[in-house]
């Protein structure tokens, strides 16, 4: 199959044409981004192929998404950026300080979370890739709410990442005499949009309401998130790891491991999330998630949402988690 990447230049989009170029069904037939080498973003509209991957800002994004599907409209797109994940325009003001671009597309685009979401992916069009802390949040948050195994109105997430889950813009505070041999906090609280669609998505899955405590740092490395999930619970360890390895058996990308908690080392250019549980304080647990931002949390999950529409094997191209 023709694969059209747009974005190609930033790192996810770079991630993404690396991935294609050992997937066994697919060929990069054009990019768009900056430089040599690359088509305009207009002009990667007037391209044929049978997918079409959005790594584009926020903003931006959703325009192209809604032009492709006019124009090529049996084409599966897939689109990277934050347009498309919130369920409405009110919702999408309020995490991005902006009107939608195109909100006659909300609500079209199935939310590409693969291994929660599968039914929904099958055979669609237009899929909206899920944010790289929300991966990481969700994957453990939903199984244990929905079997109702901890208290959804406690939920603390304590979450760290590399310095490319910023974007590759230059920007003063990413630069290596900045961030290399330290340590900081930003988005405390509320304040960072991926908080809107991870409530939203527990919503949708579980049908509960509920308000995340979350706060993301800065890690001085390149790639990789590890999110610790403090939670209240009746329920032991062993039953919420039991409750996390059947909601994941089968899955190829999604493993539950212990007894020590997961490291980046364990996870970075793979499309693996690995998720471990721990013992706190009396009656609380704490659900550790790790994978790579770039590939479980970007561009490897957006190839893996479209094997699973386009029919194909769901591990098509993408590497596994170490031993």
């Amino acid at each position: 199959m023709n694969v059209g990447v747009f974005g190609a230049t930033g790192y996810a989009g770079r991630e993404l044409v690396r991935i294609l170029a050992v997937h066994p069904r697919a060929r990069v037939a054009f990019t768009t981004g900056t430089g040599d080498g690359h088509l305009a973003h207009e002009g990667g509209l007037e391209r044929k192929a049978d997918a079409y991957f959005l790594s584009l800002p926020h903003g931006i994004s959703a325009t192209f998404a809604a032009r492709l599907r006019v124009a090529h409209p049996s084409a599966v797109v897939v689109d990277l950026s934050g347009d498309l994940r919130l369920p409405t325009a009110a919702a999408y003001r309020e995490w991005y300080g902006h009107d939608h671009p195109a909100p006659e597309l909300l609500g079209q685009a199935p939310y590409g979370l693969t291994e929660l979401y599968r039914d929904e992916i099958r055979s669609a069009r237009l899929i909206s890739n899920p944010g790289c802390y929300a991966t990481s949040v969700l994957l453990p948050l939903i199984p244990l709410v929905r079997e109702n195994l901890i208290d959804p109105d406690d939920v603390i997430v304590d979450a760290k990442s590399g310095t490319t889950g910023a974007g590759r813009a230059p920007r003063e505070d990413l630069l290596f005499s900045e961030v290399a041999d330290d340590f900081s906090a930003y988005a405390p609280g509320r304040a960072h949009r991926h908080v809107g669609e991870m409530e939203a998505a527990v919503r949708e899955k579980t049908g509960r309401d509920l308000r995340l405590t979350f706060c993301p740092h800065l890690l001085p490395v390149r790639r990789g998130i590890l999110s610790a999930l403090y939670v209240k619970t009746d329920a032991g360890v062993d039953r919420l790891g039991a409750a996390l390895a059947h909601a994941y058996e089968g899955s190829p990308f999604v493993r539950v491991v212990g007894p020590a908690p997961p490291r980046l080392s364990d996870v970075v250019h793979t499309n693996e999330c690995r998720l471990s549980v721990h013992a706190a304080a009396p009656g609380r647990v704490v659900v550790f998630s790790a994978l790579d931002n770039l590939v479980k949390g970007a561009a490897g999950q957006a190839v893996q949402n479209l094997n699973l529409a386009l029919g194909l094997p769901e591990d098509a191209g993408l590497v596994r988690g170490r031993a």
